[in-house]
């Protein structure tokens, strides 16, 4: 078994092309499988082709599309709101933002709400993001399940997570064995680090040292998971015997609302340590790179 720490990286899409919208759907929808090795400078198109045939919508949701559109109809004076007859169609989609800035009308949306209500047509008002656009942030976190079970309970973002169901990790590409995540408490000190993992599974350690006690649980559930996949389970079944702290990689998409939110609840002093410690930097790296200007 391997044991690293948690981590995080912004991931957002660079392209905002057709073709980059496809890539940063395939670049994220592979992190399900742990297939990113599979992509090539034009898999994006039959990968993304796959997905819409077999109705996997989620995934589209982190092709993000900017449009941009010029309206010359009349203002309403009243309300001051534009309501143009070929995009009004935007304002109520609970999933897009509109803006308008003189008679400009500035989209945001994901390439599942363009796919699913047929409105390709508009991809002609595809353009780069502009300071009028609302936009969209993407971060790839690297942590335990149970954090990820935590994370994925913000509904107002989009998230893709690494799959148990699928991945089998005695595989040459997961290094033959499981990969677990350090808890924030647990301190691998000169006396725990060299204890080999024979020791731990034959129970030939410390038992009453809480650290050992962890670490021959873990070494334990990958020598279990490993010979279930050699007897002939499939790595659904024999994920049963995983813990909490397996590895889980976890792509989450959305915008700066979304994401205010997210801050505001794992940030906080009662929040689990550990959503702390990945969401009190990230949060940071935000506020650096202006991606929020208020918090909640």
């Amino acid at each position: 078994m391997k044991l690293i720490k948690q981590s995080f990286e912004i991931t957002n899409q660079e392209d905002f092309t057709l073709v980059g919208i496809k890539k940063h759907i395939e670049k994220c929808a592979r992190v399900c499988y742990k297939s990113e090795d599979k992509i090539t400078d034009d898999s994006y198109e039959k990968f993304v082709d796959n997905l819409i045939k077999r109705g996997h919508g989620r995934c589209l949701e982190f092709g993000t599309v900017y449009l941009k559109y010029f309206w010359s109809g009349r203002v309403c004076d009243s309300c001051n709101q534009t309501w143009p007859d070929k995009m009004d169609k935007y304002y109520i989609n609970k999933y897009s933002v509109v803006r308008r800035h003189g008679n400009d009308i500035y989209i945001t949306t994901n390439y599942r709400v363009i796919i699913e209500n047929g409105w390709e047509d508009d991809l002609k008002y595809l353009c780069e993001p502009t300071e009028y656009h609302a936009k969209r942030y993407t971060v790839h976190f690297i942590t335990n399940r149970a954090i990820m079970d935590e994370f994925r309970t913000h509904v107002s973002l989009s998230h893709l997570a690494e799959s148990t169901r699928y991945c089998n990790y005695s595989k040459d590409k997961f290094d033959n064995q499981i990969t677990f995540i350090q808890p924030s408490w647990i301190i691998l000190d000169k006396e725990i680090a060299p204890i080999n993992e024979l020791c731990l599974l034959s129970g030939q350690y410390d038992r009453e040292n809480p650290n050992l006690r962890y670490l021959a649980s873990l070494v334990d559930a990958n020598y279990a998971y490993v010979s279930l996949l050699n007897k002939g389970w499939t790595p659904q079944q024999a994920r049963d015997v995983l813990p909490l702290s397996v590895k889980s990689e976890l792509i989450s998409c959305g915008f700066e609302d979304a994401w205010a939110n997210f801050f505001y609840r794992r940030c906080a002093n009662d929040a689990h340590p550990m959503a702390r410690e990945l969401a009190i930097p990230l949060r940071e790296e935000f506020l650096n790179r202006k991606y929020i200007l208020k918090l909640i």
